[in-house]
């Protein structure tokens, strides 16, 4: 019974993911931050989860920092084509392991462009926006403003997040308003 839920597919986005995915958050070093005491059998875990059906990973670039996403693409590059990278942004690690709200258009982007680049993918299908409202506040984003130019801009159609250079990002965000 437990195996056929956890084989059950729901859409997510224009893709069919299993109900369970894996976490990469834990395989970077202690508090989430450096790298694992073990690299080998932190590539060991992404490979075999894959293998065993995983088909969606929930990571993010401020895991480590950079730790987790560096992982996932050694170990799964070239990723299997039903492999589904779901992301988090809007924070940023401190020297001592802190985090922090990153929540202006340009930390925004800049967290995009960095899953992109330590990922090694040309499009990111889902990204979540972490919601870090504590001491330090937080900020009001116009998402649309961010990221509708540069959905319309995938390279095939499909939905997600491409590379696009970032000069193409601000020329696309100055000319759009938040309503």
């Amino acid at each position: 019974m437990l195996e056929t839920q956890m084989n059950r597919e729901f859409k997510l986005g224009h893709r069919a993911v299993k109900r369970v995915g894996y976490g990469a958050m834990q395989l970077a070093g202690p508090g989430v931050f450096g790298p694992p005491k073990d690299r080998g059998a932190a590539l060991a875990v992404l490979r075999e989860a894959v293998a065993r059906g995983v088909n969606h990973i929930d990571t993010s670039d401020y895991d480590g920092p950079h730790v987790t996403n560096l992982l996932i693409r050694e170990a799964l590059a070239p990723s299997p084509d039903d492999l589904v990278i779901v992301t988090k942004i809007a924070a940023r690690r401190g020297a001592d392991g802190s985090w922090i709200p990153a929540m202006s258009p340009a930390e925004l982007r800049q967290a995009v462009h960095d899953n992109l680049r330590n990922l090694g993918l040309d499009v990111l299908e889902v990204v979540n926006l972490r919601g870090m409202f504590g001491p330090h506040g937080g900020a009001l984003v116009c998402l649309e403003t961010l990221f509708t130019p540069a959905v319309s801009a995938a390279p095939d159609g499909r939905p997600g997040v491409p590379r696009t250079p970032p000069r193409r990002i601000r020329l696309h965000i100055s000319r759009s308003e938040c309503h």
